[in-house]
C-alpha cells in the first residue's frame, strides 16, 4: 500500500469556528483514510486472486506459444536458403515470420576508461544538471550569480492520525 501523503485542502471548505470542530474534521479524515485503506486492501486481495487464476490459465498457453514459435524457428533455419533467398519475411494467411537483422554493441568493464583514454568522449553519455542540494546552503548573492534564487513558502498541510493496532 502506498504511504499516505499530506494533502492540501480542496477549494470547497467547511466552516470551522473552534479547535474542537477542527479535531472533529481530522477524525472524519482519519475515518475516511481508514475506509480507503480497507477498500484498497480488499482490491489488492481480489486482484491477487485474479492474477493467480489467470497465471495458471496463461501458463499452458504461453508454453504452447513458445513451442510453436520455436518450431517455426527450426523450420525457418532448416529451410533458410529456400524460403529466404530473396526476402527476409514470409507472409501467410495468419501471420508473418522471418529474419530481421539486429545489431548491438557489446562492451566490457574497461570500455568506458578506454573511451576516455583515447579521447572518444562522443561515445560517453554525461548528464549534467544543477545540484540543488548543494545550492541550498549558498548565500543569496551566490545564487544570484548563477541566476537562481531561494523560494521559501509556508505550505499548509493536513495529516490525520492513523491508529496503530498490534496484531
Amino acid at each position: 500500500m502506498a504511504k499516505e501523503k499530506r494533502s492540501k485542502p480542496s477549494i470547497e471548505t467547511v466552516k470551522i469556528t473552534s479547535l474542537s470542530e477542527a479535531d472533529g474534521l481530522l477524525k472524519r479524515i482519519s475515518d475516511i483514510n481508514a475506509n480507503l485503506r480497507k477498500i484498497e486492501a480488499d482490491a489488492d486481495i481480489r486482484v491477487n486472486e485474479i492474477k493467480e487464476e489467470l497465471k495458471a490459465q496463461a501458463e499452458e498457453l504461453i508454453e504452447e506459444k513458445e513451442r510453436l514459435e520455436k518450431s517455426l524457428g527450426i523450420y525457418s533455419e532448416y529451410n533458410k536458403s529456400e524460403l529466404f533467398s530473396d526476402k527476409k519475411t514470409i507472409e501467410l494467411t495468419f501471420g508473418l515470420f522471418g529474419y530481421r537483422q539486429s545489431t548491438s554493441i557489446s562492451v566490457k568493464q574497461t570500455t568506458l576508461e578506454l573511451l576516455k583514454k583515447h579521447g572518444l568522449e562522443e561515445a560517453i553519455i554525461t548528464k549534467e544538471s544543477p545540484n540543488k542540494e548543494v545550492m541550498r546552503d549558498w548565500s543569496k548573492e551566490k545564487l544570484k550569480l548563477v541566476d537562481a534564487k531561494r523560494v521559501v513558502e509556508d505550505k499548509f498541510w493536513v495529516e490525520a492520525k492513523q491508529n496503530e493496532v498490534e496484531v
